[in-house]
């Protein structure tokens, strides 16, 4: 399910991050093709960062990663549309943490967006906080420990 990130596999994301469905859900304004390839250059750049995309059948179906924001770990995710309801994101979520082992890592997600907070809650994260964004997009903050 989850394999290194491959340069064509950046069409897709780039498709999945322009849908507004899901860019409403997410709380999240996408980038324009030029700053998205800028961003996931650097992204891809960064050695520190893991990142993975997550394939089913031999599709794109999003990606997972974390970086180091705030002096802590965060993790992200974005899953297309298309896979929605399938139990694809709590799998990627669950598979990516066997990998990646640091903790406390934490998440943060739009306030509305309950699907994203059950895939999390469901991998172990708890309630760390919530906080305000300039845009009144209310997020809140999650957190795994090591113990969970």
């Amino acid at each position: 399910m989850l394999r290194t990130v491959r340069e064509d596999d950046l069409q897709m994301f780039f498709e999945h991050q322009c849908d507004p469905v899901a860019v409403e859900l997410a709380a999240f304004a996408p980038r324009d093709r030029d700053a998205f390839d800028t961003h996931w250059a650097k992204i891809l750049s960064n050695t520190g960062s893991w990142v993975r995309t997550v394939e089913i059948g031999g599709a794109v179906a999003g990606y997972i990663c974390a970086f180091q924001q705030g002096g802590r770990w965060e993790i992200a995710y974005w899953i297309g549309r298309d896979h929605w309801g399938q139990g694809i994101g709590a799998k990627a979520v669950a598979e990516f943490l066997t990998l990646f082992t640091t903790r406390p890592v934490f998440a943060t997600v739009a306030a509305h967006n309950r699907p994203s907070l059950r895939i999390l809650e469901k991998a172990g994260f708890r309630f760390a906080g919530r906080r305000r964004e300039e845009d009144g997009i209310v997020e809140i903050i999650m957190k795994l420990e090591a113990d969970t």
